[in-house]
């Protein structure tokens, strides 16, 4: 990546994969470790929770994709402009905050943005594109295309994600397992459970996202890149 760090610098795409490599990671981790529970009192327990768990998975899932989405291009300059996007979303969104909590940014957003565009000029791509953040959605799809060229798939799992972290019903009724224990009309009252299966299946397509993140991390390590 040095060739492209030349280009988009100092806003380096190997600082910025290490930095997501590190946060999905970070999440990967904290799931294996809540699962495992007590290895040392408890070895042959392990807990199963029922929507904490996605909103480490969605995390994961979300700073993985960005390493696909920013390293797939096989053409520099794609892969500096994606770079440079993500660093513009980083401005609008941190100066948003400044906004709303009422702290002075050190610097304008508009002045942050124009030295984007102009190491965009140096770098030979877009200098309106480069200021064009991209979102999640954008991001995930991308990397489903990439891993298994479905990025509807890819979406479908992160949205289900989303909505167990955010509590959403449709969620809770199409992830957990459930026993309805009484009826009234159309009223029921069910016991709901954690799914071993769909919570399995939501690991492990995750980690391909990181599997795929990590190898494109090595290929774009190594020349000529």
């Amino acid at each position: 990546m040095a060739g492209d760090d030349r280009r988009s610098a100092p806003f380096h795409v190997s600082h910025s994969v290490a930095a997501s490599l590190g946060v999905a990671v970070d999440h990967a981790h904290c799931l294996l470790r809540s699962i495992e529970g007590c290895t040392e009192c408890s070895p042959h327990q392990v807990t199963l929770l029922m929507n904490s768990y996605y909103s480490l998975l969605r995390a994961a899932m979300e700073n993985a994709a960005r390493v696909v989405w920013m390293l797939a291009p096989d053409k520099r300059p794609e892969r500096v402009l994606r770079r440079l996007r993500l660093q513009a979303g980083n401005v609008i969104m941190s100066d948003e905050l400044c906004e709303v909590g009422g702290f002075p940014p050190k610097k304008p957003k508009a002045e942050r943005l124009q030295r984007i565009k102009d190491i965009a000029g140096q770098a030979g791509v877009s200098p309106t594109e480069a200021i064009k953040p991209a979102g999640n959605k954008q991001i995930i799809r991308a990397a489903g295309q990439h891993i298994a060229g479905d990025a509807n798939h890819a979406e479908v799992l992160w949205r289900a994600c989303s909505a167990a972290s955010h509590g959403d019903i449709w969620a809770a009724l199409s992830l957990h397992e459930r026993r309805i224990t009484s009826e009234n009309g159309d009223v029921f009252t069910a016991y709901a459970s954690a799914s071993t299966r769909v919570l399995t299946t939501f690991v492990v397509e995750t980690m391909a996202v990181i599997r795929t993140a990590v190898l494109l991390s090595d290929v774009r390590n190594q020349p000529p890149y």
